[in-house]
């Protein structure tokens, strides 16, 4: 799944950082005004239903959906989709429409390099949903090609206790959350000398949600 690219006039990638970010409780989340083509954006989606049916699938128009996961526990349900896209542009400041139910959570990551990302290729996927404790998750990136981004997207149904403790075994770079203390999205960035990480979470509650992956950029 390794991937080399080259951008215009023949430079080649070399360094990632991350632009900006954005949450939303909502069906919509707002792009930051400073998306740029070029740029990758990442996206966490949970919803929860107040039924044993979980959301419907919604992926915004123009992601690419790299985990979906629904299950219920009997009385409710989710679904927590990871996605992403190459920005065209027209992101900025618009609505990026979701999945919508009882209670919605959403968080982007707008990640730029130091020429325009054209191509993406997703590797190591990790992805569990249970009532129980979701086993660790081994995200092998130190046999990726730099520069590359592992991400970590955990997710249980109650706010409370929420999930704490949540592992990322090397030093992530940031992480955001929404909608409360029970949807977390993580993330580190590797220019150079990319390592292994564990990713983990304790049962929380129920509908625990764990999922965990890198991707690389060209």
């Amino acid at each position: 799944n390794q991937l080399i690219g080259f951008g215009v006039g023949g430079a080649t990638l070399t360094e990632l950082s991350v632009h900006d970010s954005a949450t939303s409780t909502g069906a919509d989340i707002t792009g930051p005004a400073g998306i740029q083509a070029g740029d990758l954006l990442v996206l966490y989606d949970r919803s929860s239903s107040i039924t044993t049916t979980p959301p419907t699938t919604v992926v915004p128009s123009g992601f690419t959906a790299v985990s979906n996961l629904s299950g219920d526990d009997g009385v409710n349900a989710a679904r927590q989709i990871v996605s992403y896209k190459i920005a065209t542009g027209i992101e900025a400041g618009a609505a990026i429409t979701g999945m919508d139910d009882t209670t919605d959570g959403k968080m982007l990551y707008v990640f730029r390099g130091d020429i325009s990302i054209t191509a993406v290729s997703v590797s190591t996927l990790n992805e569990e949903i249970t009532d129980g404790d979701p086993s660790s998750q081994n995200v092998a990136a130190s046999g990726g090609v730099v520069p590359l981004i592992v991400i970590a997207a955990y997710g249980t149904r109650l706010t409370s206790p929420g999930i704490d403790p949540r592992t990322f075994s090397t030093t992530k770079d940031g992480e955001i959350t929404s909608n409360g203390t029970n949807r977390y999205l993580a993330y580190k960035i590797y220019n150079s000398s990319p390592s292994d990480t564990s990713v983990d979470m304790e049962d929380e509650s129920s509908i625990n949600t764990l999922q965990s992956c890198f991707i690389e950029c060209s």
